[in-house]
This record gives C-alpha cells, sequence and structure tokens, in this order.
C-alpha cells in the first residue's frame, strides 16, 4: 500500500491554452505572466509541446542538454515565485544537431527553485508524431512541491499500464499534459477518471485548444480525485485559466478499496485452445 500523501493539498495552476505556432519566446512569457498572476500555485502545468504548439509541420526542438535560454527563463520564473512547473516542449538530445530528427515530445519538470529536476520523454507517439519523434524508454516520478508526481504525456493516457506503471513506483499525484483533438474528447474524459480510481491517485489532465491546419484541439482539462470525482472542469474549445486545489489524501467516507493495493500481478494467464468436434 502506498504511504500517506505528505501533504494533504496541493494548489494547481491549470493552464489550457492556445500557444502560438513555433513562438518559443512568446509562449514563456505567456507562461511567466501566468504564474505571476497566481502566487498561490505550487504547481504550473502547461499543455503537450506547449513552448513551440502542437504545429508539428517546421517544428525545432530547443536544448535541454545542457538546458537552454527557454528552460533557464522557465526555470527563473519558478525561483521567482515559487512555483514548480511542468510545460510540454520539443527537446533535442545531447549531441545532436538541429537538422537530425531525434527529438522528443517532452515534459519538461522544473521545481520551485529553477532546477530542472526531470524530464519525461513521450512512451507512446501519436500517428505522426512517429516520424519525427524518438520514443521515451522510461516513465519518470519526480518531487516537485514535495509531492511525488508522475507525468505523461497525451496518448499516453490511452494505455492503463503507463498509468499503473507510476503509480505503483510511489506517485502521489498523476500529471498528464495534452494536445488532444477532435474526435477522442470523449475518450480522454473517460480516461482521466479512469486512471484516477483504478490506482487511487488524483489526476490533472491539461489539454490544448485551438486549431493547426485540420486539427481542433479540444480542451476540457479536469481534475479529478482519486475516487474519480470532478474537483474542476475547464470548458472545451476556449482557453481557460483556473487555480485548483487537489486533495492529496484519500476521503475517509469512501468505501472504494485500494485498487492498486489489493491487485495480483503475479497471477499468469492459461490459453486454452478451442476443441471443435465434427
Amino acid at each position: 500500500m502506498r504511504p500517506p500523501a505528505r501533504r494533504a493539498t496541493l494548489d494547481v495552476l491549470v493552464a489550457q491554452l492556445a500557444p502560438r505556432a513555433h513562438d518559443v519566446e512568446a509562449n514563456v512569457r505567456e507562461a511567466c505572466r501566468l504564474v505571476s498572476e497566481h502566487p498561490r500555485a505550487d504547481l504550473a502545468v502547461f499543455g503537450e509541446l506547449y513552448l513551440q504548439s502542437y504545429a508539428l509541420k517546421g517544428i525545432e526542438p530547443i536544448d535541454a542538454h545542457p538546458a537552454g535560454e527557454p528552460i533557464d527563463a522557465l526555470g527563473a520564473c519558478a525561483r521567482r515565485h515559487g512555483t514548480a512547473l511542468v510545460v510540454g516542449a520539443a527537446i533535442r538530445e545531447s549531441g545532436e544537431s538541429a537538422s537530425t530528427p531525434g527529438m522528443a515530445n517532452a515534459a519538461l519538470c522544473i521545481d520551485a527553485e529553477g532546477n530542472l529536476a526531470a524530464i519525461y520523454r513521450k512512451v507512446h507517439l501519436f500517428g505522426a508524431e512517429q516520424r519525427l519523434f524518438s520514443p521515451g524508454d522510461e516513465y519518470v516520478v519526480v518531487t516537485l512541491a514535495g509531492v511525488a508526481v508522475g507525468v505523461l504525456v497525451c496518448y499516453d493516457l490511452d494505455f492503463p499500464e503507463a498509468a499503473r506503471t507510476v503509480a505503483a513506483a510511489g506517485a502521489e499525484l498523476l500529471v498528464t499534459v495534452s494536445a488532444n483533438m477532435d474526435p477522442y474528447a470523449a475518450d480522454h474524459a473517460l480516461y482521466a477518471r479512469t486512471r484516477a480510481v483504478e490506482n487511487r491517485i488524483p489526476h490533472v489532465y491539461v489539454n490544448a485548444v485551438g486549431r493547426e491546419g485540420r486539427l481542433r484541439f479540444c480542451g476540457g482539462s479536469t481534475v479529478v480525485d482519486m475516487a474519480g470525482r470532478a474537483v474542476a472542469e475547464l470548458p472545451g474549445y476556449e482557453p481557460a485559466v483556473r487555480l485548483v486545489t487537489v486533495p492529496l489524501r484519500p476521503d475517509p467516507a469512501d468505501p472504494r478499496p485500494d485498487y492498486l493495493a489489493e491487485r495480483r500481478p503475479e497471477v499468469p494467464a492459461r490459453v486454452v485452445s478451442a476443441t471443435f468436434r465434427t
């Protein structure tokens, strides 16, 4: 069984935005402006590929090793306001040139002291992403604002084992940064709640809005408690920003069992071949 959360609640800034296409500097400025306007936030979360937007054609990665100017600016913002950040970005791996296709679709995890605490690289790449990005090969649980946070990116949410892996590793909060589009709004609305319930872990799901070519991003960001109840729901298809107090401890009145604790992953499956009689 997971030990009790070290704190009872976390104040999270949910930033459901339509970032400017390929304008990293403008998107960093907007993120820092919103953080400065919400000084109570312990953690601020921005969507998938927020720094460049989900305009995949012509996308240019930023340097992460060593951290380049956008990450330094976000770190300074986090340190100035005492707010940890999770921000989607396309990153270039160490040793690669800007002309190579070896990018990662990543979530930058910056702590409240301004340090780049972790980088999560999206494991499950969707559609055209498979031609542009290298898939991640591990999940990440990182301490932000004193809370163990498991971070996923968009399509990862469709796979139950992704959330289960970080929950089993000790995550106290699940954070998913997304650029989910039509016609998949209902899918993620379901998965956002399901992943919370089946792992007994609260979930902050932050989606994008706006359009990119034929893609229409559907918003609907949500914060779900560990019983699957919506703590906050943002509108579909329009920008919205909300500061949400996320409960980290179970409700003593909730009768649901701890599914994570009671699972039995060691039980194998036996395949029985059908026998047909003529």
